[in-house]
């Protein structure tokens, strides 16, 4: 598993660019609507999800969440990998709370 995955954001401000989550803390990845996946972390890291918001919809958020899956998995033992957004599906912002 890389140490880190990095997914490019189209927001504003300090909501775009690349925005890197830690492969290591990560538990699972889910969807949660039609608009927003949930990275999971592991109990006791900072945070407890992170929220990713797209746009696509419903078949997009499922190719965006393999992705993510395929990229947590992509480099086994290395420090980066970058999530391959899928055609059609656009990230506009990921917050962690």
């Amino acid at each position: 598993m890389a140490k880190f995955i990095s997914i490019k954001s189209v927001g504003a401000g300090i909501a775009g660019g690349d925005i890197l989550l830690s492969g290591d803390s990560c538990a699972t990845v889910s969807i949660s609507s039609p608009t927003v996946i949930h990275y999971h972390f592991l109990a006791g890291t900072t945070g407890d999800v992170a929220a990713i918001t797209y746009t696509g919809g419903a078949t997009e958020g499922v190719k965006l969440r393999d992705a993510i899956n395929y990229a947590l998995t992509a480099n086994p033992g290395g420090i980066l990998a970058k999530v391959k957004i899928p055609a059609g599906a656009t990230v506009t912002g990921i917050a962690v709370s």
